[in-house]
């Protein structure tokens, strides 16, 4: 493993070949949880990570400096390289924080507002291959079953299994379908997407690694490339990328693998959309906070109506002067939920939504004026008939 300045890193390591006491152990574990706590994702500025790599380098300018954790004199560590000099070994676990301190602020220092930006996109990729991490079968389990990726959601629910297919009309007569979307789903996991529309063919298709979490996803139109996805996992967040990496997308996940932080860089336009999220002690979410660099642009508060629910039953968006701007209600009753978008006090759309039972289900939408403008019908191929 190699770092290099201007990246700055805190590592926690640990030296299986001393023996040190299970207390000794838990304490390391627990202060490097107080830092990690502190920076819960990794940045091109500062890499903040529990590591099993067995030899680290370390580079200013010309000069290197090596660390080989199988030698080092105690079974726990942390290693701080500020990016200037040489990197200090602490083995004194009720010190780390203290000790991390001139590094942690120096960050903080670093992350307020600035006007410009700059975001460049060789050092943050070269930053993030210098983290060795492999995803194993409980990190993904956690993953998909913690965390409120969209791209999880099907595979959390556990239940989409066979071919779906989702129907909309459009138009005044509501008879020809405008759109035909067929969905390939086996035990939650979306293994293709084939969706017909204006005469144009849009196809997808979904690869997994051996635990269930997508490596990447690629596009075609009309039966010819179109772009892909790729997904990389880190101890604290998930890249998503292209292939030119041009752009990327980072979910920031913390200690209970829910998503804290999503960040939108395009390297080429040098701008970041990102969204904070926040959580109850329930583990609802319940505020978004979005904005484009360092400008806050909209908050949206969510509601609910029981502290045990896994749906909000509300949400509000508020713009950055703090006015309501839009608004949605929802309501279940029996197998038909509505959902009431309001943009300025004004409702806009109504959604009535019907459970066909068996992960199938009706929905049509209406306008201010309460006049149809479209229906979605999702129904599932038997068994006899899918392919």
């Amino acid at each position: 493993m190699e770092i290099g300045a201007p990246t700055q890193a805190i590592l926690f390591v640990t030296n299986e070949s001393d023996k040190s006491t299970d207390f000794a152990m838990r304490l390391h574990d627990q202060k490097a949880n107080e830092i990690i706590r502190q920076v819960p994702y990794s940045t091109t500025k500062l890499l903040v990570s529990k590591t099993d790599a067995q030899k680290i380098t370390f580079v200013v300018n010309k000069h290197k400096w090596t660390v080989d954790v199988p030698t080092l004199k105690q079974r726990n560590a942390m290693i701080l390289f500020d990016g200037q000099s040489r990197p200090k070994v602490i083995y004194d676990s009720q010190s780390y924080l203290q000790a991390a301190k001139p590094i942690l602020t120096n960050n903080r220092q670093t992350n307020t507002p600035q006007k410009m930006h700059k975001y460049d996109g060789k050092l943050f990729f070269d930053s993030i291959a210098a983290i060795p991490f492999k995803p194993s079968r409980q990190y993904a389990a956690a993953i998909i079953s913690r965390s409120n990726l969209p791209i999880y959601s099907t595979q959390k629910k556990g239940k989409y299994n066979g071919t779906y297919i989702s129907q909309t009309f459009t138009g005044e007569n509501l008879k020809k379908p405008s759109g035909i979307i067929t969905t390939v789903y086996q035990q939650g996991k979306e293994l293709s997407a084939n969706n017909l529309s204006n005469g144009i063919n849009f196809y997808t298709k979904y690869f997994y690694n051996k635990w269930g979490l997508i490596d990447s996803i690629q596009q075609l139109q009309n039966s010819k490339w179109s772009s892909s996805t790729i997904y990389q996992y880190l101890p604290h967040a998930i890249l998503i990328t292209d292939p030119e990496r041009r752009s990327v997308s980072i979910h920031h996940i913390n200690d209970q693998y829910q998503v804290v932080r999503e960040e939108s860089i395009h390297f080429v336009y040098q701008r970041m959309h990102w969204v904070d999220h926040r959580y109850n002690e329930n583990g609802q979410l319940i505020e978004e906070v979005s904005g484009l660099n360092d400008v806050i642009e909209n908050r949206r508060l969510y509601h609910y109506d029981d502290p045990k629910a896994n749906n909000f039953s509300s949400w509000q968006v508020f713009d950055a002067m703090g006015k309501l701007s839009a608004e949605s209600k929802i309501a279940v009753l029996g197998n038909e939920t509505t959902y009431l978008f309001y943009r300025d006090g004004t409702l806009e759309t109504k959604i009535v939504s019907k459970d066909l039972g068996d992960d199938q289900y009706e929905s049509t939408v209406f306008d201010k004026q309460n006049k149809i403008t479209s229906k979605t019908i999702q129904t599932k191929k038997s068994s006899s008939t899918s392919q």
